[in-house]
């Protein structure tokens, strides 16, 4: 597949099937999110846990769960998707240039999962519920003074990835 063709066909997953994803397509997508491009090349601060135990990954849905503010129903934050990659850092920037990194890492596996035909979701707003669940936490494993910044959800989608048409939704000022 091409890269326009991945651009097109990129888009955020909300419903996955419960399919699991194969060691060798999560091991593309490991490989891809270690090319992001770090600031200074800070490889040494940064730290990925990839989570496709179904048992773990059901503790982290529940820990996840949202509230909808329009029906008040609970919502899988996660949608159902069978792995989970945490993006982590350690020792914190003033600059907070670790967000920056990690935002690459979380792009490189989205690009990946969706050149390999599968579906994924960048995961950011439920992740301060998972931050203060201490039990699921620790099953994370996460090294000493690591702390979760991001996550990307990756699987099948429950319909086929459909392309978009690319045009600039974003206002750009040339000079």
């Amino acid at each position: 597949m091409d890269f326009e063709q991945v651009l097109a066909l990129r888009q955020t997953t909300r419903k996955y099937t419960d399919q699991k994803v194969s060691d060798s397509d999560l091991e593309k997508i490991l490989q891809a999110a270690q090319t992001a491009p770090l600031a200074a090349g800070d490889d040494k601060t940064t730290h990925l846990t990839l989570v496709k135990d179904p048992a773990l990954m059901e503790e982290i849905r529940n820990a996840c769960m949202l509230t909808s503010r329009k029906t008040g129903e609970k919502i899988d934050a996660l949608y159902g998707a069978q792995a989970i990659i945490f993006v982590s850092a350690t020792d914190i920037s003033e600059d907070h240039i670790e967000y920056s990194n990690t935002g690459c890492v979380i792009e490189n596996i989205l690009l990946q999962a969706t050149a390999l035909g599968l579906g994924s979701t960048y995961i950011w707003g439920c992740l301060k519920k998972l931050r203060k669940n201490e039990e699921v936490m620790k099953k994370l494993c996460l090294p000493q003074g690591y702390e979760i910044l991001s996550a990307a959800v990756v699987g099948y989608p429950a319909q086929p990835l459909t392309p978009r048409k690319i045009s600039r939704k974003i206002f750009v000022t040339e000079l």
